[in-house]
């Protein structure tokens, strides 16, 4: 599954629906489609308030409702395939409401809009602890960044005038958290992965500077518009194996990638960051990043200051089997 958080455009209902990619092209909004299975299928008597709490419009209450609501939504989506080719007309909800959007007409936000941890990884690809000059770390090491950051994988990203002259760019492949969990083990930890989605982790490098020589991160990297998340959460049967993803980043579509790796080159790997992290308890909706690989604007020789993002710039992140990101800085 490629689950999704999306607005219809024009519509005056602004609260975001859950919902699934059903193709290339379209997506299916999810509660109002559980309410008709119910009704229809599983003969519900209130369909309505089932609907409304095993497929909530919110993403991280969504990930909460566990196993049945996951499983449940599995089931809908194959039966509305089944009334979508026997229908001659567009399917509809019990109010009347369309089930079904065209991509084009919807408003795709961050899969997860506001996550309850962003759990960022640092010096994560060999590449680029070498970049860096420092060895590769013994254990997992990160920081936090401020949810409040997350935009949509195509929204257009405020350039912080008055507080840096050096954003920068780093792609990284999201985990994010299915179920509660604590001290989860390796070989466990797949048990509680939603799934995976592409983060561009934006940064302020002079900001950043000054905060690691106090051996702290936080504003350089929790900006506005500093966490541009999507553009769907991929289920782990999507991507049954998360180490051999291509990677890729581009600017302005220059004629060549700014970054070029792979998940393979991981030095520590999901089931590493999963069970290190979850000393602290670990929550639905929370997110993991994977660090980023070599080739960030800041150790560009011989002079890094070209190669930082300006307005008008157009970034493009993109993972084998997560999508795509394309930002404009604004």
């Amino acid at each position: 599954m490629k689950w999704v958080t999306f607005v219809p455009k024009g519509s005056k209902d602004k609260q975001p629906h859950v919902g699934a990619l059903i193709d290339d092209r379209s997506v299916l909004s999810l509660q109002p489609a559980v309410a008709l299975y119910l009704k229809e299928v599983e003969k519900e008597k209130d369909p309505f308030s089932a609907a409304s709490w095993l497929a909530p419009r919110d993403m991280v209450a969504f990930l909460e409702r566990g196993k049945p609501a996951a499983k449940l939504a599995r089931r809908t989506l194959q039966s509305m395939a089944q009334w979508q080719k026997s229908e001659k007309k567009a399917l509809r909800g019990l109010r009347k409401e369309p089930l079904i959007y065209p991509l084009a007409k919807v408003h795709l936000k961050s899969p997860v809009p506001r996550p309850g941890k962003m759990i960022a990884m640092g010096l994560n690809f060999r590449d680029h602890a070498e970049e860096n000059k420092v060895s590769i770390p013994e254990l997992p090491v990160g920081f936090l960044k401020a949810p409040s950051c997350v935009v949509g994988p195509y929204d257009p990203v405020p350039y912080p005038h008055g507080s840096t002259q050096q954003l920068d760019y780093e792609i990284e492949m999201a985990i994010v958290m299915g179920k509660r969990g604590k001290n989860i083990p390796k070989d466990k930890a797949y048990d509680y992965v939603a799934g995976y989605t592409i983060i561009n982790d934006l940064s302020a490098r002079d900001i950043q500077s000054k905060e690691m020589q106090k051996r702290l991160v936080l504003l350089s990297k929790s900006l506005d518009g500093f966490g541009p998340m999507g553009p769907y959460l991929a289920t782990p049967d999507e991507i049954p194996d998360p180490h051999n993803l291509g990677m890729e980043l581009w600017v302005n579509q220059e004629s060549q990638p700014r970054q070029k790796s792979s998940t393979n080159q991981l030095i520590y790997r999901v089931p590493d960051l999963i069970a290190y992290w979850s000393q602290m308890t670990l929550e639905p909706g929370d997110v993991i990043t994977s660090g980023t690989p070599g080739g960030v604007a800041f150790f560009k020789q011989p002079d890094p200051q070209q190669w930082f993002l300006k307005p008008g710039d157009v970034v493009e992140a993109r993972i084998e089997g997560l999508g795509f990101l394309r930002n404009r800085i604004v």
